[in-house]
């Protein structure tokens, strides 16, 4: 007596779910790559802010007497961040001890706040409209210093990188 296999109705239904599901776990994956890397243009965002921070903080007058200017706190946060493609904009703002910006166009002395905000624009990695449409447009940072010495950079300007 021979046993004849049964053909199962089910047949097919485990590619017809995948099918289904594949655009989901695809976007699901895309969207953690591109979160980690969002992430990481974030580091480099708080990373250059501190670094300008410490250089308008502790970096001694110029040899000429001139003192630090707010293109050399620029060239600190420039040369500290890695996101080619972005456009970097630094802010140096006179703050109060609770970081709000006081005294706009004045060069603090020592022992005053002072507060450098980096703002870049995001560069996406996969481009994907749907993913690119969830994240936001620019990343902002800001770090906020104690003057070791009297600042030459004035309050309230900005540069790009």
């Amino acid at each position: 007596m021979t046993l004849k296999k049964r053909k199962s109705p089910d047949k097919g239904a485990s590619l017809v779910e995948f099918a289904l599901l594949a655009p989901f776990l695809l976007l699901l994956l895309l969207g953690m790559i591109e979160f980690g890397y969002i992430f990481g243009q974030y580091n480099e965002v708080r990373h250059a802010a501190r670094e300008g921070a410490r250089y308008a903080a502790v970096s001694q007058p110029d040899l000429d007497g001139g003192g630090i200017g707010n293109s050399d706190v620029v060239e600190a946060v420039c040369d500290s961040i890695n996101l080619p493609g972005s456009t970097v904009t630094v802010t140096m703002n006179k703050v109060d001890t609770d970081g709000t910006p006081i005294d706009a166009g004045s060069s603090p002395d020592r022992g005053d706040y002072g507060e450098v905000v980096v703002v870049s624009t995001i560069n996406s990695l996969s481009g994907a409209p749907i993913i690119s449409s969830l994240l936001p447009s620019q990343l902002t940072n800001n770090a906020i210093f104690r003057l070791e010495q009297d600042a030459a950079w004035t309050a309230g300007t900005s540069g790009n990188c």
